[in-house]
């Protein structure tokens, strides 16, 4: 029993510092003892591993050394095979190690990281001291061998992360884990789900003046734009403000300049292609900006670095970036207001609903009611979906603005300015 309640100990310490190690202190001040000694234990988190490893295989060793000898007892008094009581013993003692001493104080601790490790700080920190020397040595010589048995470095599998992200299952952080998740959906997700859409461009016309252009790179902020001939399918390249610079004060603002000249090459995408494809692309061509074009070869939309980067890390703000465009506003508790360039993943998680979104061609609200309706709407007109019934506020130039969003209960059926159909 003494080396089962040390295992079970051991055990949950070590599961409370590293959670700790993880989110860290939550509470108590630097004046605090305890707090003081388990800041030193997390300093050295490999020496705080090898000692509670080393005195826990100690405890296992000398659990199962007891087995054998009340297993050599027991045979001798009752007249039993000594090696099939010898084995008994031990799958009951593994047993009772496994679940007493390592899973169940695993769990509790984990749970209650922080008031455990406070009471076994004082403990911890006495036995780390006192076995630094073999802990110290301990940690050398494995940092030689994995040194030495290190095999090339790559990349890992989507594989492997899942397999990383249930083997750390509940010693990471929220933040750690929704970094992972965006690491594991970046290799599925395609360029069109992240592109700006070809209405939302901001490109110049080989016509354009260079006065022109300079207001327009002031206005949208942008420091690189499309050039065009004619329309938006004929892109010749792109401009960057900064090869502007040697003709300010020498070029005259209401003439055009030789664009082509001064445009560098294009990079064209598909629809289809995948993220951590585009990004090895983006680094091989050195270049920020690409265009996405559709089966057809007309331009679909364009994709930046920063629009990949953001699907990993979340927004990324810059000096442009002062206010952050509203996609929807709550009217009450069931409707919404929602602009229809909304994701409808993200439209699905802030209504707390499921939507069969990967059966889907497209990505956003708007796209949805196109599907639905089948034609260009109109204001006013409606149309249910699952729980959701939809009410087209504004149409601008065949583009849906503004949806009234409503959670319903029961489906009716499609209308269209109010009549059914």
């Amino acid at each position: 029993m003494l080396f089962l309640l040390i295992s079970a100990l051991l055990s949950g310490s070590e599961a409370a510092l590293l959670s700790l190690r993880t989110v860290g202190l939550t509470s108590g001040e630097a004046t605090d003892p305890a707090v003081r000694r388990l800041q030193e234990l997390l300093a050295r988190p490999r020496h705080l591993i090898v000692t509670l490893q080393l005195l826990n295989t100690l405890a296992n060793v000398g659990a199962a050394l007891m087995a054998v000898v009340l297993a050599a007892r027991l045979a001798w008094q009752v007249h039993w095979p000594p090696v099939l009581v010898l084995l008994v013993e031990l799958l009951g003692v593994a047993l009772v190690l496994l679940v007493m001493g390592e899973i169940t104080p695993r769990l509790l601790a984990g749970r209650y990281a922080e008031p455990f490790a406070r009471r076994m700080a004082a403990v911890v920190w006495v036995l780390q001291r006192a076995l630094y020397p073999v802990a110290d040595a301990l940690v050398r010589l494995s940092a030689h061998v994995q040194r030495r048995l290190r095999a090339p470095e790559r990349p890992l599998s989507p594989d492997e992360l899942k397999a990383l992200e249930v083997a750390q299952d509940g010693m990471l952080g929220e933040d750690e884990r929704e970094l992972l998740a965006a690491i594991l959906e970046f290799g599925e997700t395609t360029v069109r789900e992240i592109m700006v859409s070809r209405l939302d461009i901001v490109a110049i016309p080989e016509t354009a003046t260079f006065g022109e252009v300079l207001a327009c790179i002031r206005t949208s902020g942008h420091s690189r734009l499309p050039l065009y001939a004619e329309h938006l399918d004929n892109i010749l390249g792109i401009v960057y403000a900064k090869d502007l610079l040697p003709y300010l004060g020498r070029a005259e603002l209401d003439q055009p300049l030789n664009w082509r000249d001064i445009a560098r090459p294009a990079m064209f995408v598909p629809l289809s292609k995948r993220l951590d494809d585009l990004l090895r692309d983006f680094q091989r061509r050195k270049t920020h900006m690409a265009i996405v074009v559709d089966e057809y070869g007309g331009t679909a939309g364009l994709v930046t670095l920063e629009d990949v980067l953001e699907e990993i890390v979340g927004d990324i703000r810059d000096e442009h970036d002062e206010t952050e465009p509203v996609l929807y506003e709550q009217l009450d508790e069931h409707t919404y207001r929602v602009d229809a360039r909304m994701n409808l993943d993200d439209l699905a998680e802030l209504l707390g609903i499921e939507l069969d979104t990967e059966s889907f061609d497209f990505e956003t609200l708007g796209g949805l009611i196109f599907h639905l309706l089948g034609v260009i709407p109109e204001p006013g007109d409606e149309v249910q979906y699952g729980p959701l019934h939809l009410r087209v506020e504004t149409v601008d130039n065949h583009r849906i603005g503004q949806v009234l969003v409503r959670v319903e209960p029961t489906p009716v059926a499609v209308r269209k300015n109010g009549a059914e159909s």
